[in-house]
């Protein structure tokens, strides 16, 4: 078991399923009959809406419109619905704050911001301000009782963390993969378009372990759960520091993600955590899949363009990876760097896996899942359900791998992981659910 913790490993193959998305347009026509047939009511005189007995109800029943949608548009219906969603998100300010945090105590900062989210109306608040255009959020929100729901599931989310932050390494991976389960319920109210109550939350995981290789199995025919919530929770990704604002649009790769299973090995995942990556370097000779990353704007042709510039000068990714995440865009090379030109106008169509560090500095990562492009926080809940199973499951195995025992590599990487994800859990928790954009800086 233990000899396959640092290895490769990512299987992809085509599954037949429901997915509970579908761009077929379907409910946009139904949407659009509905749309013409009420203008067409709002002529009619009291007359004409004799034969309906007044009732609007009625009329459409009339016209062949049913009260209850037919559950074979439901897939259709909540696609629309994340349409809206990222439309709303593209077309309007972010009205995420940035909140530069003094080095000094950073941590009692970050921990003092997200304790200061366990209240109910500021939950309400909050559900108001991630979600843009759906369900009720423009006008009541969330009711009080759902939202002293979600509270308690940040407040056990929190304690969790603290918990594993205080304990022993031996149980960490445990605390901390159910801290981020119970945060994740709020991620879900909160961000996801088409998810409104925790009753309505699907009981599994969705994910597999795989004890054998140390494998996570997700997406395509995966029963749906936690995990494939979470990735519907980013209808667009953000590419954001203190210098750059960028919303991805990601419908195609939430799309793709129901359409293929994913297998993937610890070692894959490891290689995706910039806080760890010259760890990840010592650990397995390889150099991973991180890249520095700055963004500067600047002008062309009259219009704004983002450039985006890609490597350290030495090392740098893939060429095919960079032509998948900036499509149809200019890709230069200078100073061992890739430069790419991005029209500010087109920066939503790029499809790039970003990482923003606890210090606001932005990190490339080579993506093996293209065209699924997987938010952050869901690496962390792969890599942290991993190593949680190998804990419980296998607590000699665990033992050997903190004890460092058999191969000081693997306990290297792994105790260097576990610190960073403790490091960085709480700053994530604030970017995904806060109104603050938490980044921290020197005194």
């Amino acid at each position: 078991m233990l000899d396959n913790l640092l290895s490769e490993l990512i299987e992809i193959v085509e599954a037949e399923n429901n997915p509970p998305f579908s761009d077929d347009g379907a409910y946009d026509e139904l949407a659009s009959k509905k749309e013409a047939l009420l203008e067409k009511w709002k002529g009619f005189s009291p007359e004409e809406r004799k034969p309906y007995n007044g009732n609007i109800k009625n009329y459409f029943k009339g016209e062949g419109l049913s009260d209850n949608l037919d559950p074979s548009l439901y897939a259709s219906r909540n696609f629309n619905l994340l349409r809206k969603e990222i439309d709303a998100r593209l077309s309007s300010d972010d009205s995420v704050r940035l909140l530069p945090i003094n080095d000094l105590h950073f941590e009692q900062s970050i921990l003092e911001l997200v304790e200061n989210m366990e209240n109910t109306e500021h939950v309400r608040e909050l559900y108001k301000l991630r979600k843009r255009a759906v369900g009720d959020s423009r006008k009541s929100g969330i009711n009080a009782i759902e939202a002293s729901r979600i509270r308690n599931c940040m407040r056990q989310g929190r304690e969790l963390y603290l918990a594993g932050k205080s304990g022993s390494l031996m149980v960490k991976p445990l605390n901390f993969f159910y801290s981020l389960t119970a945060y994740a319920y709020a991620f879900i109210i909160l961000n996801n378009p088409i998810r409104y109550s925790l009753d309505s939350l699907p009981g599994s995981h969705g994910l597999n372990y795989i004890p054998d290789g140390m494998k996570s199995q997700v997406g395509g025919d995966m029963p749906q759960g936690t995990f494939s919530d979470l990735v519907c929770s980013f209808p667009t990704l953000s590419v954001r520091n203190a210098d750059i604002s960028i919303q991805q649009d990601a419908s195609s790769s939430i799309l793709e993600f129901f359409k293929r299973r994913h297998t993937i090995g610890v070692g894959t995942l490891l290689s995706m955590i910039p806080e760890i990556r010259e760890y990840y370097r010592i650990a397995t000779g390889e150099i991973g899949r991180t890249h520095p990353l700055t963004v500067s704007m600047g002008k062309s042709d009259r219009s704004i363009v983002w450039e985006f510039q890609i490597g350290d000068g030495e090392r740098r990714p893939d060429m095919a990876d960079i032509e998948n995440s900036f499509k149809g865009f200019s890709i230069t090379e200078r100073y061992g760097k890739y430069i790419i030109s991005v029209p500010a106008s087109d920066a939503f169509k790029i499809n790039a896996c970003v990482s923003c560090d606890a210090r606001g500095n932005l990190w490339y990562v080579e993506n093996p899942f293209y065209p699924v492009v997987f938010p952050e926080i869901c690496i962390h809940f792969m890599l942290t359900s991993t190593l949680s199973n190998l804990m419980r499951y296998s607590p000699d195995h665990w033992g050997v791998v903190l004890l460092n025992e058999t191969n000081s590599d693997q306990s290297l990487i792994v105790r260097k992981y576990l610190s960073a994800f403790e490091n960085k859990f709480p700053i994530l928790i604030l970017r995904s659910i806060s109104k603050y954009f938490p980044f921290v800086v020197e005194s």
